[in-house]
């Protein structure tokens, strides 16, 4: 899978983040809460599926 740029920031706001077992780098989301932080042109070349599993996050501490 390529990497996928359209220098757009997507966010998700007001989420509380919990440890959980994940691989590290990793994180996991509910959908369609998260549907937001995924280019709707960004899909697979096959199956034309949205790249959900593939995408770049950053979680930042909200302020205040």
């Amino acid at each position: 899978m390529g990497v996928w740029s359209d220098d757009v920031e997507r966010r998700a706001e007001d989420f509380e983040v919990v440890p959980y077992p994940t691989t590290p780098g990793c994180a996991a989301t509910y959908y369609p809460e998260t549907n937001v932080l995924v280019p709707l042109d960004s899909v697979a070349e096959i199956s034309n599926q949205p790249t959900s599993k593939g995408i770049v996050a950053r979680l930042e501490a909200r302020n205040g």
